[in-house]
């Protein structure tokens, strides 16, 4: 297997084809395109052969925890092909970012999972925050939101701790 982070802008119309029937496969309901709400910084690509067998959209943003902004990588729609699960790669991907991530100066990687298994397996926490971002639609602002989110998972990097405080995601919800 082989793995690439490329910025987004980088991305060829091949990979994103391969990007968009993975992405499809693996989460039903998804729209045919390569991003749910909004384009991601980076993309993670795992290969074997000529296939894509995984992906992980990057979020590098701020965000404020309560009264502390924090630098963020935010997971985005993270998954693997079915044939490549129960292999480790999920994991792989997960290291990989984290390096990177402490390499950069990011203070927590965030991320929302309906399933947290393979995140809590990793060091990574469930929260319970009242969250606050733009609600984005088909391509259109629709206004902000501020309520509870049961699905926010983080693992802080740096030294100060997760907070209870809202959550302002200074923008959409990934």
């Amino acid at each position: 297997m082989k793995t690439e982070t490329k910025p987004e802008h980088e991305i060829d119309a091949s990979t994103h084809e391969k990007l968009r029937e993975l992405l499809g496969a693996c989460f039903p309901g998804y729209p045919s395109r390569t991003h749910y709400k909004q384009l991601p910084h980076l993309r993670c690509l795992v290969w074997e052969g000529g296939a894509l067998v995984a992906h992980m959209g990057i979020e590098h943003r701020m965000i404020r925890n309560g009264d502390t902004p924090l630098r963020i990588f935010g997971i985005v729609d993270f998954c693997v092909a079915e044939p490549a699960r129960s292999r480790g790669v999920a994991s792989k991907l997960l290291v990989e970012i984290e390096a990177t991530a402490r390499s950069s100066g990011v203070d927590a990687i965030l991320l929302f999972a309906d399933d947290p298994r393979v995140y809590l397996a990793n060091g990574y926490q469930e929260v319970s925050n009242c969250a606050k971002w733009l609600m984005i639609n088909e391509h259109e602002t629709l206004g902000v939101a501020e309520k509870p989110v049961d699905e926010m998972m983080v693992k802080m990097l740096s030294d100060g701790a997760w907070g209870d405080g809202v959550v302002d995601l200074l923008g959409h919800l990934f």
